[in-house]
């Protein structure tokens, strides 16, 4: 071998190699587009818009998705007990694909699912009204016990009471249209 060959490069001395180039940043979210979610759940785009406005409210970290801790605080600034049986319940029944996180799509589909049920809510004031035998705009503890016997139920006198309780949110003694409506859709949440 050649001392010509023995040598290794040398760097000119004060030039340092050049640092390597940073890495490419992620790509930017998708914009929202509010026209992606108006087909086939028949809300306009302004409907539309005004959920997401609602969402992003209840999204405090700006994911795009609204987390269980996320859920629970919207829950207590509404001035609702955050316990945690309850947030995952809630979380359960909207999220449809089970990540764990309510996606805008299910937030919306849950927020016009009240806008369009008004059918089910007619269909409810009906039967709320074949038990208001009293005709009072109330069902009573009496009342309810018939419903459950008609309906074929096999229930104990303590297990209506415990039912009753639970409907009764207002706590005044009687099941109103409201309570019965939330027992029936099962938007009243039990223990």
């Amino acid at each position: 071998m050649s001392k010509a060959q023995d040598k290794k490069p040398v760097q000119p001395q004060g030039k340092q190699q050049a640092p390597p180039p940073p890495p490419p940043a992620p790509p930017k979210p998708k914009a929202f587009d509010p026209d992606e979610y108006v087909t086939g759940i028949h809300v306009s785009r302004d409907e539309v818009l005004e959920v997401k406005a609602a969402f992003d409210l209840f999204d405090h970290d700006g994911s795009g998705t609204i987390d269980p801790n996320e859920l629970k605080a919207a829950f207590e600034e509404l001035g609702f007990k955050g316990e945690a049986k309850f947030i995952y319940q809630v979380l359960a029944e909207v999220d449809s694909d089970n990540s764990g996180q309510i996606e805008f799509a299910e937030f919306l589909k849950l927020a016009t699912a009240k806008v369009t049920d008004r059918a089910s809510r007619d269909q409810v004031e009906k039967v709320f009204s074949i038990y208001d035998w009293n005709k009072e705009g109330r069902i009573t503890w009496d009342e309810l016990k018939r419903v459950a016997q008609d309906l074929g139920e096999d229930m104990t006198d303590e297990q209506i009471q415990i039912m009753f309780k639970r409907a009764d949110r207002d706590d005044d003694g009687f099941v109103t249209l409201e309570d019965f409506y939330n027992i029936v859709t099962h938007k009243v949440y039990w223990d």
